[in-house]
């Protein structure tokens, strides 16, 4: 069983994904659902009871040394950045919530171009709000704050050319 979050949805697979593809039992903030999964270069495809969703799966690891993964829902310019994955019974500890309220620094997931920068230092941002939009692999992706917070510094300019891991602002 692995447990997972994905913002404020709660995510549980009955049996952890392994190999190219399979099926199983998910559930999805107390809903349980059946789905089936095909893993291929870039990332999965999830067939669902409402259809096929491919994501390609990024890797990087956060501030604090620990695994994070974005997901970039194909075909779409969903971005999901800064999950990660719990193991049973396994919970996010009171330094890993102090360090997120003390600074947070917002990176890039792929290399890009900044199109639109939504922000400037000394702004107030909620979750869920553009902080930008960056242009990668030929489609517009917007990034979105995680976090309420303060905008600290803003590391890019609209037109600058960022290379994967490129910290583009923080938050305090």
């Amino acid at each position: 069983m692995m447990d997972g979050k994905v913002g404020s949805k709660k995510l549980s697979w009955k049996q952890t994904p392994k190999g190219k593809n399979g099926e199983g039992l998910v559930t999805l903030d107390g809903r349980e659902c059946h789905v089936k999964w095909i893993r291929d270069d870039q990332g999965i495809w999830v067939e669902t009871e409402s259809g096929f969703v491919g994501y390609d799966v990024r890797k990087s690891v956060n501030d604090d040394g620990a695994a994070q993964y974005m997901l970039l829902r194909r075909k779409h310019t969903d971005v999901i950045v800064g999950f990660s994955f719990l193991k049973v019974g396994e919970e996010l500890g009171a330094s890993s919530t102090e360090k997120v309220k003390k600074g947070r620094k917002i990176k890039s997931q792929m290399p890009g171009k900044i199109l639109r920068v939504n922000v400037k230092v000394g702004d107030t941002v909620a979750k869920g709000q553009s902080l930008m939009v960056m242009e990668a692999m030929k489609m517009e992706n917007e990034i979105k704050c995680l976090h309420d917070g303060v905008v600290k510094e803003v590391k890019v300019t609209e037109g600058q050319a960022v290379e994967t891991g490129a910290e583009l602002l923080s938050l305090v």
